[in-house]
């Protein structure tokens, strides 16, 4: 058997492979050439798993299939026809005339010389002709990649149909249809729809909001053909085209470099780098182990931040590094949200407890000879008791009003049940660029006389108060071809102009006063700039570069502005200065200058001036988010494809681990460890740095995996997969890429952290509140269950009718529900750890305390219902008596529930307003049925006597009260929101 390609399950048509070498993007369009002889294509396939699913003729035998995909796989195929589709006739190269491009890995063309890796695109330096162009164009298709599918109006609504409340409605207007209950039946159905329209409009709402931010830009790519130069869309660049890269460019696929001048690129969107990406053109002598480590590669949808280059294309389309990374997203499935699953368990009991209960009462009856359609018809009015038919409706408008007052707040949410699971999180994973950092460059650190300053985050450099800081500024300044005014160059001179601003400079007006007369680019054999001024009249010359490349060329420093000699022991020191630096994940720059012209190779006798290192800084909100974050009881890890010693300076200027000790691991130990291990090591681990878009999954994966409820924050492509698996996806909105917010639960429209922070207390509160809502209707429908199981036990007439309870679950109690729901967030929602919510939706103790308060609003109506038969008999105003008394029960009950917690008045106030107007409304529709005779007739009730209204109201009040001195006694005096 072949060990690269192994069998794992097959039945005629259908045959899962496991690759233990996992093909480079691309490798797998190959191989749907090769299956297509066989009539066969993949039907799925999974990076993570290393496993394919391939369908194909039934008579195929499944070690023949391995083995072609084997073949399809390696680098050298032995069946002549792929051979020599791929690598053409002797003399041919292996792309033109292709079907396909093949192959081409991005570590073997690194290490290619620039000869070979023309040659074996069938290229020059010149480019390719325009037809052969347009036949690799049609051969290939466009370069472009599939726009990110939302999710459609289809989904959405089918997603608010397809709820364990919803089914248990549904179940209840199929039992009443059973029984020729058809009015039940379509007020139950219309109160799922009604509550279906009030979710999808929320979510449509946003979904295309989203969308508008979502809108793609068409590129255009600079390319050479057949010598001329040419701008075309980015979508026609082919295999073999020579495109050329200046500032700004966004390289439309990717290529190997051919020519580089100082050129930098900005790759954080694929690897987290926070520092520009310096390139060169020489091949590698070794594979790179990482996309980052592709010196002489630049990568599709990054973007050059300085210098100029030329490289060749040698993957578009879907086979680039952009496309391989999305593709790791269809892959990554989201866990359900705890509550949602902890709601779904508290269903199912509902429904067997509902079903239970109906078979002894119908059981009962018919012992005593009760005829069977009368007790089916009772054993169905008591689970539409049980049933808490208002749920679907209060829980999904208290999702949509949280959903919109995150909105107002600045936190747009894609589906609804996001809301609620943003409450629950208890460890939040974040991107490092672009999220906890700002993305751009800036002074961080200067070393100059022997001293180092640092600036801390939000800090802003004082002006130039001595002449050697002065001198620095300037230097920096004029060695700087950017422009501040017009925001033109790479990252790292814009941020040297910025500081020369901040220190009172204008750095415009001296690069307009003292112009670049002269230049020296860097290059890998002078790792330095120089330029050449005319400075008051006299010749200048301004360097800046390796630290120590300057150093050792420099002979004097400049001291409180007099030159004085450079001597070991101060070379030493700078040195160890930089060392410290750099070891802070800073960029290092040596800086110094001259009295003379530029007309020498090697300019000897420099004055050196210092050193000054470079960083993305700190967005200043992030630390005051990340302690409103470990104050509610979230623990925060970083996960980044930067360099651990930047992610670590990161994490200690935020306090990320809370601690002095900041554990990290990177992504080649990460890489060594199965999933079972890095579960371990995750939850002892505050920053994983140098790590891939699959190692970003694996992480939030293994997370959920040790039982933690995750959510991750990111704004780059490389961020996707991990978005999409997480509990809860949050993207930035502002600066995120389109993949970031397209498969993100929750987009932050500025980009600022404390926005999570505001989003996750409302989604707290809305956890709490749609909670003591659920509380609430169980209460009161098993105050429903209590009557109705005391009645059918006494064996005396007949139950309340159906269409009675349906008026109090779907009229009178979903009122106060919804009071409830709308409570504003408590004062102390991120003064305490998350919900636990392993255990079920509630504690014991909180089913016992529902428990009591629906026994305590039963006793009520039972009250009324034995006492007013001992007057009155059986009959109407027997069940007006019952009635009323437990509707007027249930609509006091839900004042015992309010927020009394300490803080926030002026919250609380708005709460308590707002609930007593619900209640008010509650009472007013609790009177609709006794002024309408048809409906009353429908409901099977009489007009109350005064003295049964009297009644009602004291057995209500008694209700109350019994219940509100509970409360104060299991509290110990300290009235709360949850009960029991």
């Amino acid at each position: 058997m072949n060990e690269a390609v192994v069998v794992r399950h097959h039945i005629p048509g259908r045959t899962r492979l496991v690759v233990s070498a996992w093909p480079e993007p691309g490798g797998l369009r190959r191989l749907e050439s090769a299956l297509s002889a066989h009539h066969g294509r993949v039907a799925s396939a999974n990076p993570l798993t290393r496993t394919l699913l391939l369908r194909h003729g039934r008579d195929l035998n499944p070690a023949a299939l391995a083995a072609c995909v084997a073949a399809a796989l390696s680098e050298q195929s032995p069946e002549p026809s792929i051979a020599d589709r791929e690598c053409g006739p002797a003399g041919r190269h292996p792309i033109s005339g292709a079907a396909d491009p093949g192959p081409i890995s991005p570590d073997a063309i690194a290490r290619q010389s620039i000869p070979d890796a023309l040659a074996g695109l069938g290229s020059t330096p010149r480019g390719i002709s325009c037809e052969e162009a347009r036949d690799r164009l049609a051969a290939f298709g466009p370069n472009a990649m599939p726009e990110p599918e939302g999710r459609s109006r289809g989904e959405m609504l089918l997603s608010q149909l397809t709820t364990v409340p919803v089914a248990l409605l549904a179940g209840s207007a199929v039992l009443s249809l059973a029984t020729g209950g058809i009015v039940d039946a379509a007020v139950t159905i219309g109160v799922v729809f009604v509550n279906a329209a009030i979710g999808f409009s929320s979510e449509d709402a946003t979904e295309r909001l989203i969308r508008r931010l979502s809108r793609p830009i068409e590129h255009e790519a600079t390319v050479c053909r057949a010598g001329k130069t040419i701008r075309i869309r980015g979508r026609d660049v082919v295999p073999g085209d020579v495109v050329l890269l200046s500032p700004s460019s966004i390289v439309p696929a990717d290529a190997r470099v051919l020519e580089a001048n100082d050129v930098a690129l900005d790759e954080a969107v694929l690897t987290g780098e926070s520092l520009p990406a310096e390139k060169t053109a020489d091949a590698m002598e070794t594979a790179p182990s990482g996309v980052a480590d592709r010196r002489n590669i630049v990568h599709g949808g990054t973007v050059v931040t300085g210098g100029n280059a030329r490289a060749v294309i040698f993957r578009t389309g879907t086979n680039t590094e952009m496309a391989w990374t999305r593709g790791l997203i269809g892959n990554a499935t989201p866990p359900r949200p705890a509550s949602e699953e902890a709601l779904a368990s508290l269903g199912v009991r509902l429904a067997a407890g509902c079903i239970a209960i109906s078979g002894l009462v119908m059981g009962i009856g018919l012992i005593r000879g009760e005829p069977f359609v009368a007790m089916a018809k009772s054993a169905i009015a008591l689970a539409v008791s049980a049933i808490p038919e208002g749920l679907p409706a209060v829980a999904t408008t208290a999702l949509a009003l949280g959903a919109r007052a995150m909105e107002r707040e600045g936190a747009f949410v894609r589906a609804l049940p996001a809301v609620e699971a943003i409450g629950t999180v208890d460890t939040i994973c974040l991107d490092k660029t672009g999220t906890l950092t700002e993305n751009r460059m800036a002074v961080a650190a200067i070393h100059l006389g022997g001293e180092t300053r640092e600036l801390a985050p939000g800090e802003r450099w004082p002006t130039a108060e001595q002449p050697d800081l002065e001198a620095l500024a300037r230097a920096v300044t004029l060695c700087n071809e950017a422009r501040l005014g017009r925001l033109s160059g790479t990252a790292t001179e814009l941020a040297l102009l910025r500081f020369a601003a901040d220190l009172g400079l204008d750095p415009d007006g001296l690069q307009d006063l003292a112009p670049i007369r002269a230049a020296r680019s860097r290059d890998a054999r002078r790792r330095w700039m120089a330029t050449e001024h005319a400075l008051n009249g006299a010749p200048y010359i301004a360097l800046k570069g390796a630290p120590d490349e300057l150093l050792a060329l420099s002979g004097t420093e400049l001291i409180q502005g007099g030159a004085r000699p450079l001597t070991p022991e101060r070379r030493e020191s700078i040195l160890e200065a930089n060392g410290a630096l750099a070891r802070k994940g800073l960029r290092v720059l040596g800086v110094a200058q001259a009295a003379s012209a530029l007309d020498h190779d090697q300019p000897q006798d420099l004055v050196w001036l210092g050193l000054i290192a470079l960083a993305d800084p700190v967005r200043m909100e992030a630390r005051e988010a990340i302690g409103i974050l470990h104050r509610a009881g979230v623990r925060t890890v970083m996960i980044t494809g930067d360099q651990p010693a930047t992610a670590l300076s990161v994490a200690q200027a935020l306090d990320l681990s809370r601690t002095s000790i900041v554990n990290i691991a990177d992504g080649a130990q990460i890489g060594r460890l199965d999933d079972a291990a890095l579960g371990e090591l995750a939850l002892r681990t505050s920053v994983f740095a140098r790590v891939s878009p699959s190692d970003k999954l694996r992480i939030v994966q293994a997370l959920q995996g040790a039982g933690r409820r995750v959510a991750m924050i990111g704004d780059g492509v490389n961020d996707g997969p991990a978005l999409r698996a997480a509990a809860v996806g949050v993207a930035m909105g502002r600066n995120g890429t389109d993949v970031a917010r397209e498969v993100a639960d929750i987009v932050i429209a500025d980009d600022d952290l404390r926005e999570l922070a505001r989003a996750i207390a409302r989604g707290r509160a809305t956890d709490d509140n749609v909670r003591n809502s659920v509380r609430y209707l169980l209460a009161t429908n098993f105050s429903e269950v209590l009557v109705m199981l005391t009645e059918a036990l006494h064996g005396r007439g007949e139950l309340e009718a159906p269409m009675e309870l349906f008026w109090l679950n779907l009229v009178t109690d979903i009122l106060p529900a919804i009071g409830l729901a709308l409570a504003e967030p408590r004062g102390d929602v991120l003064a305490r750890p998350p919900r636990a919510v392993d255990a079920g939706y509630f504690t014991r103790g909180e089913a016992a305390g529902i428990g009591l308060d629906g026994a305590g609003i039963a006793a009520a109506a039972l009250a009324a219902h034995f006492t007013t038969m001992a007057r009155a008999g059986l009959g109407p105003r027997a069940r007006t008596a019952t009635f009323t008394t437990l509707a007027l029960a249930q609509i006091a009950h839900a004042w015992t529930l309010r927020d009394r917690s300490p803080g926030a008045d002026a919250a609380l106030l708005a709460s308590e307003r707002r609930l007593e107007a619900f209640l008010a409304a509650a009472a007013a529709l609790l009177a609709v049925p006794f002024l309408l005779p048809p409906l009353r007739r429908l409901l099977g009730i009489a007009p109350p006597a005064p003295g049964d209204l009297l009644a009602a109201g004291a057995l209500a009040g008694t209700s109350f009260a019994l219940a509100e001195g509970r409360r104060i006694i299991a509290r110990g005096g300290r009235s709360a929101k949850a009960p029991g």
